[in-house]
């Protein structure tokens, strides 16, 4: 991939302005391109910076959103919104794919994610593994948009690239490396012995590469592609990268708890954990979502007492898992992953050290 690529081309990018999104379109720039990003945060409006066009959106408006879309070579869709329901976000995405079609946009490339499986994290998976049971919100969410893009294609309202991350980590990652550190820091990080589990994780740069390929994928054909890293590494290097940059201390203790069996059903959501959602969404419209987060940290570094974090305790699922993601499609299709797990924890840590200490 070389500079010219991108240069003089107009992308579109939802999601813009968080932690992927934002990567994105740096890069994008990087490159040369000129890049879109529709927005709710007026905090946003008017920062507009060298390639970047930040615009308020009504992203429930096809047609608006298709008049922004006039001449533009590729749409990244990375708007989700875990505080709104699943119906919600799915109708979200299809506004943007009715504005695709409608603007004759050439490329959607859409972000889902390995959640979709059904037997993710407890097993192995690749492209061609089960994921149409029921499951949490997130995972119907992310089918449900799936499936509508293969019967776009098929139908020909626009070419399609779907990516299925796994856990994405490195600076400035909100809830893979800040909200793991937020819980340790200057406390106390405790850990079974025999912990085994493996993180399928993927630096932000690989992740970013694989975004930028899918759009110059001659033919998309709403092909499916699982991005993760060179290869899994063990949660437990993770977690003591993090406890070393931020200071915590590391204690070892006991065997790990059981991790329960994979759910494919699952009841739905509360009425109050809606109506907290629903709170949560209103307070991200008016504030926006970075003075959100701001706020939720300060609240965070308030609370009293020693901290003691056990996270394989709050999670065994995920962190005793030993499942594997297939790259063998991303490696012969699209792009290899080329940050090793020692780099990215690296690089990792001096953004923790930077920030926190």
């Amino acid at each position: 991939m070389t500079a010219q690529t991108w240069a003089g081309r107009t992308a579109f990018v939802t999601g813009g302005t968080g932690f992927i999104g934002g990567a994105l379109v740096r890069r994008l720039t990087a490159l040369g391109a000129n890049v879109i990003v529709p927005t709710r945060d007026r905090s946003r409006i008017g920062t507009d910076g060298a390639g970047i066009r930040y615009v308020s959106a009504r992203l429930g408006d096809a047609a608006d959103l298709a008049r922004q879309m006039d001449g533009v070579s590729a749409v990244f869709n990375l708007a989700h919104d875990f505080r709104r329901s699943i119906d919600e976000n799915v109708a979200l995405y299809a506004t943007v794919a009715d504005a695709c079609a409608a603007a004759r946009v050439p490329m959607l490339v859409q972000a889902s994610s390995i959640a979709v499986y059904d037997g993710w994290p407890s097993e192995s998976v690749d492209e061609g593994s089960p994921c149409d049971a029921p499951g949490h919100d997130y995972k119907q969410a992310k089918r449900a948009i799936e499936r509508d893009i293969e019967r776009r294609v098929a139908a020909g309202a626009f070419d399609a690239v779907i990516l299925q991350p796994t856990i994405v980590y490195g600076p400035g990652s909100p809830q893979w490396v800040d909200a793991l550190v937020e819980r340790m820091r200057g406390g106390t990080l405790i850990l079974p012995e025999n912990l085994t589990g493996l993180c399928n994780g993927i630096y932000i740069d690989d992740l970013i590469a694989a975004f930028i390929a899918a759009a110059d994928l001659e033919r998309g054909g709403a092909e499916r592609f699982i991005v993760s890293g060179p290869k899994p590494f063990p949660w437990r290097d993770l977690f003591i990268a993090y406890a070393e940059a931020c200071g915590a201390q590391v204690r070892f203790e006991g065997a790990a708890p059981v991790a329960p069996p994979p759910t494919t059903t699952g009841a739905g959501p509360s009425l109050v954990s809606a109506l907290l959602r629903r709170a949560s969404a209103l307070a991200a419209d008016t504030l926006g979502t970075a003075r959100l987060e701001r706020l939720r940290g300060a609240v965070l570094r308030l609370r009293p007492g020693s901290r003691i974090y056990r996270p394989v305790a709050e999670n065994p699922r995920l962190f005793l898992s030993t499942g594997v993601a297939s790259i063998d499609k991303l490696r012969e299709r699209l792009t290899a992953p080329a940050i090793s797990p020692n780099e990215g924890l690296a690089r990792t840590q001096d953004y923790i050290r930077a920030k926190y200490r």
